[in-house]
């Protein structure tokens, strides 16, 4: 009988994706293999970075160049076939290359043919090395070394976050390979070990885990909106800038609703504003505080927000991998009781930098205060433009100088009432100050859409659409 489950756990087919899944929270991949449709989609942005990703590795092939590539439709078999008949002709780099072992699949980046045994390489969109990388890593070298395939060493190719492109795409700059051989080897003893774990929850019944951290950390679940389906709105959950740990020890112990906070557990005072708001309904307003604030706005005032965009490969020169690259700007100039509108949106498909700040420049100069939502934000990014533009620094930091941050009344709880739950958004302060608008009616709703949109007008060249 024993030898029997063993048989049958031995059976369960996994793949280094799950593996990983599994290693976050067994739940999580028993609802993948048993209730997947309980799986929320992805949405516009986690889509777009899968697709960012795909493209990364495609281009990190070519650090590595004459390889064979396996097509992902052509099948498992077909694949691990095709790989093994690549092996014994004397291929020297194999692009996908896979390998089954003990029932799980590993589909290796890049394998290349060194001078004492074969090299593997995992390409990560990212810009360093994280311990969670190690994992994927780890199970390729459990696998292929059971498959009888001698690896020499294992790497991790990413990208180099000080890399910035002048000119031609430099591919040897532009990626940074480190060598995690030692770090992948260290992990091979807890590997079967992990793996009976996972297929011995696979063989019963909904694992009875609760929620946790796990939720969320080293990736947010794609189950999450199953398991957490109990917790309501405006939870302990919801309490700002209460840390994870915190909140999950009143969440154990038996808390869940605001109300319910022990009245030892300590809190900033920030956090009772909020507390105190949710059960009582009560609006708190600082109005010596917002008085001090509105002292600081003197008209003509200038009401700015920026939208950017961010690509792992960068498309321009002097742009670094993830840059963040303002295209559009939003400014209303309110003078002597007059509102008036100025707009700009880049070419999709140029570079917006340049003249994105000549027009903002142009126009902000009759401005004394501009007002933005989230300082810091514009201001680095005003700050790059004035490093890779110096002939424009001085009239930056001039403008720099001017900016006032209208998220400071509401982050500092100065004016706060409860449907803000917790947030000082400007998604969520908007409503809560005037409840018939929203950035839910909108086509586009908020700055990753936009920045979706136009990185798809980049890619179609798509000004009718503009």
């Amino acid at each position: 009988m024993i030898i029997a489950c063993m048989r049958k756990s031995r059976s369960i087919f996994l793949s280094k994706s799950q593996f990983t899944r599994g290693l976050q929270c067994h739940k999580s991949l028993w609802l993948l293999k048993n209730r997947p449709e309980l799986r929320a989609e992805p949405d516009a942005s986690l889509q777009a970075r899968f697709d960012a990703g795909t493209g990364v590795g495609l281009l990190a092939q070519q650090l590595f160049p004459g390889g064979v590539a396996l097509e992902y439709g052509s099948g498992i078999s077909q694949n691990i076939s095709t790989t093994q008949k690549l092996i014994a002709s004397g291929s020297q780099t194999i692009y996908e290359a896979t390998f089954r072992h003990d029932n799980i699949l590993a589909m290796v980046d890049i394998l290349h043919k060194g001078t004492d045994g074969w090299d593997l390489y995992e390409v990560k969109s990212s810009t360093e090395t994280k311990d969670i990388f190690i994992n994927d890593t780890a199970i390729q070298y459990y696998v292929l070394t059971g498959a009888g395939i001698n690896i020499s060493r294992v790497f991790l190719v990413h990208l180099n976050s000080r890399y910035t492109r002048i000119g031609e795409l430099d591919l040897q700059e532009l990626f940074t390979i480190d060598d995690v051989t030692d770090l992948t080897r260290h992990r091979q003893a807890d590997i079967p070990q992990r793996l009976a774990g996972m297929r011995q929850a696979l063989q019963g019944g909904e694992p009875g885990i609760d929620i946790g951290p796990y939720c969320t950390d080293p990736y947010e679940c794609d189950f999450k909106p199953y398991c957490w389906k109990h917790i309501p709105e405006c939870s302990i959950f919801d309490i700002a800038n209460l840390r994870n740990n915190r909140k999950f020890s009143l969440y154990y112990g038996g808390t869940l609703h605001m109300g319910d906070i022990p009245p030892d557990f300590l809190l900033s005072d920030n956090m009772r504003i909020q507390v105190e708001a949710e059960l009582t309904g009560r609006d708190f307003i600082n109005t010596t505080a917002i008085r001090e604030f509105l002292a600081t706005v003197i008209e003509p005032v200038g009401f700015l927000d920026f939208e950017t965009f961010m690509e792992p490969v960068p498309s321009f020169d002097y742009q670094r991998p993830y840059q963040q690259i303002p295209f559009q700007y939003s400014l209303h100039l309110l003078a002597n009781g007059r509102l008036k509108h100025y707009e700009f949106l880049g070419e999709p498909g140029l570079d917006p930098r340049r003249p994105f700040m000549e027009k903002l420049l142009s126009e902000v100069r009759p401005c004394r205060t501009i007002l933005v939502y989230n300082q810091a934000f514009e201001v680095a990014r005003l700050q790059e433009m004035a490093t890779t533009f110096p002939e424009f620094a001085e009239d930056i930091e001039a403008l720099i100088a001017r900016i006032v941050d209208l998220m400071v009344p509401f982050r500092h709880k100065d004016y706060y009432v409860k449907a803000m739950c917790g947030s000082h958004s400007i998604k969520y302060v908007l409503p809560a100050l005037v409840a018939d608008l929203s950035y839910d009616s909108l086509a586009i709703a908020d700055g990753e859409m936009a920045r979706l949109a136009y990185v798809r007008l980049a890619k179609t060249n798509g000004m009718a659409e503009k």
